[in-house]
């Protein structure tokens, strides 16, 4: 728990700097910047993808006997061409700062700030059965409608959902929709049990 609060207390400032150059870079008017915010996302998904299935990456860049100079050339190795020169930037600064072993941290807190930035929702739709294409394509125009992009006085901000189609054999009809921690039960069986609830409180009042 102490190491986890620890590692939260170095990650915020770090993550929340980031954050702060990729949105001065998106509340520019250049096409170009708002492409870079964006791609700074898509740089720390990859590498958070990397240290997940690579979990001795981080204790080789927390060890104090390595190099900074060994540390970056393996970090280097983990970016792809399409890295943003800003990325690739601010992970060299973590080495020099000596924070480059909160690494996952970091790049967890980032995504979690970026994401509810760009208003990016993750949603899981679990059916009975495979949808058909234009099934998806339907129905990920009325979770779009649903979550509904969000507005400032000046801007309106990226709004998109990512959607998991999933299989659940215990649905008899309709849908089940779990869109972060809330679920929203459009599922027969919901309906179902929702009916049996309702006739045990009838019978019993």
């Amino acid at each position: 728990m102490a190491n986890t609060m620890f590692g939260s207390k170095i990650a915020n400032p770090y993550s929340e700097a980031l954050l702060q150059l990729g949105l001065d870079l998106y509340l520019k008017e250049e096409n170009a910047d708002t492409q870079v915010f964006f791609q700074i996302i898509f740089d720390m998904e990859n590498l958070l993808t990397i240290l997940k299935i690579t979990p001795t990456l981080e204790k080789y860049l927390a060890n104090p006997l390595i190099a900074d100079k060994d540390k970056k050339d393996v970090l280097k190795k983990c970016l792809t061409t399409k890295t943003s020169s800003t990325t690739t930037n601010f992970l060299m600064l973590l080495v020099d700062k000596k924070r480059i072993g909160f690494l996952q941290i970091i790049t967890q807190t980032f995504l979690n700030k970026a994401y509810d930035f760009v208003c990016l929702k993750f949603v899981e739709v679990y059916s009975a059965s495979i949808l058909s294409k234009d099934q998806k394509t339907q129905l990920v125009e009325k979770l779009k409608l649903l979550l509904g992009p969000e507005f400032t006085t000046s801007k309106t901000y990226y709004s998109k959902i990512n959607v998991t189609f999933r299989i659940d054999k215990e649905i008899l009809g309709g849908f089940i929709i779990k869109v972060d921690s809330k679920i929203i039960d459009l599922s027969l069986r919901g309906e179902l049990e929702g009916l049996a609830r309702q006739m045990e409180i009838n019978l019993l009042s």
